[in-house]
């Protein structure tokens, strides 16, 4: 009798211990990505940088405003584990092309979409 109840505790001990180790892993899979996207003016990361963003303080997309990088992007630094989307009009709207996560692109003329991006969001 006394194995029976020592084997029944240590079973039950160790389902408690299990469960507790899956919690840590679900609550870091739900934690937001690292990392930052930047965008540059020009081919080869050079020129004035335009975007320098991540995906917690552009959780819902971002556009690119203005005079200052609208329709200029031409390189892009995507250091996320996220798709970077972009968009060829503002507030991620008309053509779209994805950027692969943890990826550099020298020239988005090779995607099609060279000067062409107004706003962008994180595919997480």
């Amino acid at each position: 009798m006394y194995r029976k109840r020592v084997a029944a505790t240590l079973a039950c001990g160790l389902a408690v211990a299990g469960f507790g180790a899956i919690s840590p892993a679900n609550a870091a899979e739900a934690a937001p990505a690292a990392g930052n996207v930047r965008m540059w003016e020009d081919p080869d990361f050079t020129g004035s940088q335009y975007v320098d963003a991540t995906p917690a303080n552009c959780p819902d997309g971002c556009d690119i405003d203005g005079w200052d990088g609208d329709n200029e992007i031409s390189s892009v630094r995507n250091e996320t584990a996220c798709t970077i989307r972009l968009y060829a009009d503002d507030n991620f709207a008309g053509r779209s092309v994805d950027l692969a996560a943890n990826t550099n692109y020298s020239n988005l003329e090779q995607v099609g979409f060279d000067n062409d991006a107004e706003s962008f969001q994180f595919v997480c």
